[in-house]
């Protein structure tokens, strides 16, 4: 890998920009990366795996939490009036014992409290999921460089 990148030749809105910001050289962020994974996914380091398939577990690990955080924060597809009509008819049926009316409130009452809850978080799913995206972009950089690298090795080998 090259050892230091030049900072210089980064372009404004390169997808690596912040990257170029924060290491040093590639390797640092490489040891930075397959460190972060073996917080994330410490189950990847149980078996013999190599550098860009670590890579591969830590990214699909950020894009299933990028999904996450975004469904959090499509919170409008839930529909609260429906929610509460519905309970309201169930409520109102005389068939349904007291015990378990209750039971469906509390229920009820807990969706509703999830549901405000995660209203007044949005913004914090919002940086969650960009703080995931730019680590996302900058494993994928890796993967990218570490494929280069190892084309470039199979085919000076193929010249020997």
């Amino acid at each position: 890998m090259e050892k230091v990148l030049n900072n210089q030749q980064v372009r404004p809105g390169s997808a690596t920009q912040f990257m170029h910001a924060i290491f040093s050289s590639d390797d640092e962020m490489l040891t930075f990366y397959l460190t972060l994974n073996r917080f994330i996914n410490p189950s990847s380091y149980l078996v013999e795996r190599s550098d860009g398939r670590r890579l591969e577990d830590l990214a699909n690990v950020l894009r299933n939490n990028m999904a996450a955080f975004e469904a959090v924060h499509n919170y409008k597809n839930i529909s609260v009036k429906d929610v509460v009509r519905g309970f309201g008819m169930h409520m109102m049926n005389t068939q349904v014992s007291n015990a378990k009316r209750l039971q469906s409130a509390d229920i009820v009452g807990s969706f509703i409290d999830c549901i405000v809850n995660t209203t007044k978080n949005t913004w914090q799913f919002k940086q969650m999921y960009l703080v995931n995206y730019i680590h996302l972009e900058n494993v994928k950089y890796l993967q990218k460089r570490l494929n280069t690298e190892s084309d470039e090795e199979n085919s000076s080998k193929a010249l020997i």
